[in-house]
C-alpha cells in the first residue's frame, strides 16, 4: 500500500494537513507563563519543519524525473488484463496490513500528546529560559584577544554595553585570524540564542536582507571603518556566500538559482545550467584556486586570474568577511536590544546582592520552572450573589455573610466616600491608613473624640468646639479628686497634699 507512490503521496498531503490543524489548535492555547511560550513557539517551529519535509518529497515525486509515477497512473487505467492487476493491487494492500498490524488509523487523529509535547531546548542557568544572554566565555576571549593587549580590560557590564562597536578596534587588529574567529563565535552564539527564544522568526532571511543591502553598500564604500574596503578596489570572492558552511553541492542549491547565477558572475564563471549544474560549478571553488580552474568554467571574455591576484582577493575577502560579521552582529544587538537591557539590569542587580539573597533567588526561579500547573485556579466560580471568597477561593456560606453583616453598607465621606461591609471593617478602618490621610488632610488629629464620625462637615464642627472649649478654659477652675472621691480646687488639693492630709 506505502510501496505505490499514489499512495505515499496522498498520505504526504494527509500529513501536511494535519500538522496544519495541529499548529492551529497549538496557536489557540493560553500560555501562562515565559516557559510556556517558548515550548508552544518549538512545537509549531517543529510542525513546520514537517511540513516542509513533507512538501519537499512532494515535490519530488510530482516532479517524477524517473516516469514511475506516470507508469504508475498508466497501469491503473489499461483495459487489458484489468482483474489481475485489481488482485495484484489487492495482495499488495493484504501483504501491508499483514506487516503493519500496530498502524491504527485512529491513532494519528489524536493530537493531544503533539499539542503537550515539550521540545528539548537547551538554555544555561545564566540564560534564565531565554530570558538573559550568557555571554561570559565570549568576555573572557574578548579579553585574551591578543589585538586588545593595549586596550582597557573593561568590566563585564561595560562589555555588554559595547560589545558590538567595533569603531575603535585598530584596522591592522581586524585583519588578525584571532579577531575574525571572536566575531564568528559571536556572531554564532547570538544567533542560536535568537533561534532558541525565536523560533518562528525567519533569522536566515533578515542575515540575507542585510548581507544583500551590505554589498551594496561595500561596493560604494559606504560601510563605517572600511570606507576603502579594506585593501583597495579588488572585488570579493563568491559574493559574499561561505562555502565552508556547506557540506555538499547538494546543499547549495536551497541557495536558489538566481543567487548562484550572482556568485559566479561575481567569479567570472560561466553561470548558464540548471540549479544544480550551477551548484557543482560552484562548489568547485571551494577547495580550488581560480587560477587552478579549468579554462572551460570561466565565461567568454574573462581571463582566468593568476597567483598574485588570487592572493589579493583572498586578502580583500577576508576584509570583506570581518566586515559583513560586524555589519551582522551590529543587526543581532538591535533584534536583541530589550535581552540586552535586562541582562545589564540583572547584572547590576547582582552585583548589589549578597550570597544569601543570590541563593534566594535562584531557589525561587527554580520552583517557578518545576512547579506543577494548578487547573484548579483556572476553573470558573459561579457566586451570582457576590459573596466573598474564602480561604479555599470559594465563595463563604450566605448564612455567615449574614451573621458578620457583610450585606450592611458603610461609608465614609473622610475617605473619598469608600464603602466599608459590615460593621468589623467599618469600625476597624478608623484606625487604617485611608482614614488617617483624610483626617490630616483635613488638619484634624485623629483620636477616640472623632470615632464613629464620617462626615467632613461634622468633623470639622467637632474640631471647632474642642478648640472653643479650650480658649474659654481657665485654669483656676480646674478640679482634682483624691482616693476615697472627694472633690477639690486647684489650690485645697495642693494644701491638703502639702499637709499629708491626702
Amino acid at each position: 500500500m506505502a510501496e505505490t507512490l499514489l499512495e505515499q503521496t496522498r498520505s504526504l498531503h494527509e500529513d501536511v494537513e494535519r500538522f496544519e490543524r495541529i499548529i492551529v489548535k497549538d496557536l489557540k492555547q493560553e500560555t501562562k507563563s515565559h516557559k510556556d511560550k517558548i515550548m508552544q513557539s518549538h512545537r509549531v517551529r517543529k510542525r513546520l519543519d514537517q511540513i516542509q519535509d513533507a512538501a519537499r518529497k512532494l515535490l519530488k515525486i510530482y516532479e517524477d524525473e524517473d516516469k514511475a509515477r506516470k507508469e504508475e497512473i498508466e497501469a491503473l487505467g489499461g483495459e487489458d488484463k484489468i482483474f489481475s492487476k485489481f488482485y495484484d493491487r489487492l495482495k499488495e494492500i493484504r501483504e501491508y496490513h499483514r506487516k503493519f498490524l500496530s498502524n491504527d488509523l485512529t491513532e494519528a487523529e489524536d493530537d493531544t500528546l503533539l499539542l503537550k509535547e515539550e521540545p528539548h531546548v537547551d538554555f544555561t542557568g545564566e540564560e534564565g529560559l531565554g530570558r538573559y544572554l550568557d555571554m561570559h566565555d565570549l568576555y573572557l576571549r574578548f579579553l585574551n584577544l591578543q589585538s586588545l593587549q593595549q586596550r582597557s580590560k573593561g568590566e563585564y557590564y561595560e562589555y555588554l554595553t559595547s560589545f558590538s562597536d567595533f569603531s575603535a578596534m585598530p584596522r591592522q587588529q581586524k585583519m588578525g585570524k584571532q579577531y575574525s574567529e571572536y566575531l564568528a563565535a559571536l556572531l554564532g552564539y547570538l544567533c542560536s540564542f535568537y533561534e532558541r527564544t525565536q523560533p518562528l522568526a525567519q533569522l536566515q532571511r533578515m542575515l540575507n536582507t542585510v548581507e544583500k543591502d551590505f554589498s551594496a553598500r561595500w561596493e560604494q564604500g559606504q560601510i563605517a571603518g572600511w570606507e576603502d574596503r579594506g585593501v583597495g578596489n579588488v572585488a570579493p570572492s563568491t559574493s559574499g556566500i561561505e562555502l565552508e558552511a556547506f557540506s555538499s553541492a547538494e546543499e547549495l542549491e536551497i541557495l536558489g538559482a538566481d543567487r548562484l547565477k550572482e556568485a559566479l558572475t561575481s567569479l567570472g564563471l560561466k553561470c548558464g545550467g540548471t540549479t544544480k549544474e550551477r551548484a557543482a560549478r560552484l562548489w568547485l571553488t571551494r577547495d580550488t584556486p581560480l587560477s587552478q580552474l579549468d579554462r572551460k568554467h570561466f565565461a567568454k571574455g574573462v581571463v582566468p586570474p593568476s597567483d598574485s591576484d588570487v592572493a589579493t582577493n583572498s586578502k580583500a575577502a577576508h576584509a570583506r568577511h570581518v566586515a559583513l560579521l560586524e555589519v551582522e552582529i551590529r543587526k543581532m544587538a538591535e533584534l536583541l536590544v530589550n535581552v540586552i537591557a535586562d541582562t545589564k539590569g540583572k547584572v547590576e542587580k547582582k552585583q548589589a546582592q549578597t550570597y544569601e539573597e543570590m541563593q534566594a533567588e535562584l531557589a525561587e526561579a527554580e520552583a517557578e520552572v518545576a512547579a506543577p500547573e494548578d487547573d484548579e485556579e483556572d476553573e470558573f466560580v459561579y457566586n451570582p450573589l457576590k459573596l466573598p471568597l474564602g480561604w479555599d477561593g470559594k465563595p463563604i456560606p450566605y448564612w455567615l455573610y449574614k451573621l458578620h453583616g457583610l450585606n450592611q453598607e458603610f461609608k465614609c465621606e473622610i475617605c473619598g466616600n469608600y464603602s466599608y461591609w459590615g460593621r468589623r471593617a467599618y469600625e476597624k478602618h478608623f484606625k487604617e491608613y485611608r482614614h488617617l490621610n483624610g483626617m490630616r488632610a483635613l488638619g484634624i488629629p485623629n483620636n477616640k473624640m472623632f470615632y464613629e464620625v464620617t462626615k467632613i462637615e461634622d468633623a470639622l464642627q467637632l474640631w471647632k468646639s474642642i478648640q472653643k472649649a479650650k480658649g474659654d478654659f481657665k485654669p483656676e477652675d480646674e478640679e482634682f479628686e483624691d482616693a476615697q472621691g472627694n472633690v477639690y480646687s486647684k489650690k485645697t488639693y495642693d494644701d491638703l497634699k502639702r499637709q499629708g492630709l491626702i
